[in-house]
């Protein structure tokens, strides 16, 4: 029962993703982000595959395009990755889930596109504000880098379907840890470890 009882918190922790889209959590708009931005490496990866390898002139524009792709992927993928580093260390060493439930219940409150919210942290705010900038910092280069029109017709494929197999998962890690906190802790650093981005050689593979 208890068991029960935390798969279902952590599914309220992850916002109302059937919602508007206003209304995103802290999962819901990294794992947005995460597959959009992957979206986004392999297509530029494919489109290099398919030029003649410049026998008609277009091979150096596609190698260039791609590494720009590149460039932008990895920039955001460090910057996700401190993020998520970051937050589950403080969690880690709290042994407590609250940070992590003050910046859901803060993306919560916040329109869809963050770098243009205005951060004026409140008192309770002060002790996620390291958060709440880098995610402005993550938002600003997914929105302006990456969800242009051609990938925002995607945003939304099986992002629910996504979400239901990070809770599955994560609900290995719950088994076998006998303490409340721990196994909440344990759980949504889990979870936020599989909102980390693909490195790009996994993505050049997964694209042949």
């Amino acid at each position: 029962m208890r068991k029960i009882t935390i798969l279902v918190i952590l599914v309220f922790m992850l916002g109302n993703f059937n919602n508007k889209a206003s209304a995103q959590g802290l999962l819901t708009r990294l794992i947005e982000i995460k597959y959009n931005a992957e979206l986004y490496l392999s297509s530029a990866i494919k489109q290099v595959g398919n030029k003649n390898d410049g026998k008609d002139g277009e091979g150096n524009v596609g190698a260039n395009a791609k590494d720009s792709a590149l460039a932008i992927y990895n920039t955001l993928r460090w910057k996700v990755d401190g993020l998520v580093y970051q937050l589950s260390g403080d969690m880690v060493a709290a042994n407590s889930p609250r940070k992590m439930r003050l910046l859901n219940k803060w993306c919560l409150q916040q329109p869809e596109v963050l770098m243009v919210a205005n951060i004026n942290e409140s008192n309770k705010n002060k002790s996620i504000q390291t958060y709440t900038l880098a995610l402005k910092e993550i938002d600003a280069i997914y929105r302006t880098q990456i969800a242009n029109p051609m990938y925002a017709q995607t945003k939304n494929i099986n992002l629910s379907t996504n979400v239901f197999y990070l809770l599955k998962d994560s609900y290995t890690i719950i088994k076998g840890l006998s303490d409340m906190k721990t196994q909440k802790t344990m759980a949504l650093i889990e979870l936020l470890d599989h909102t980390r981005l693909l490195p790009p050689g996994e993505l050049g593979k997964l694209g042949k």
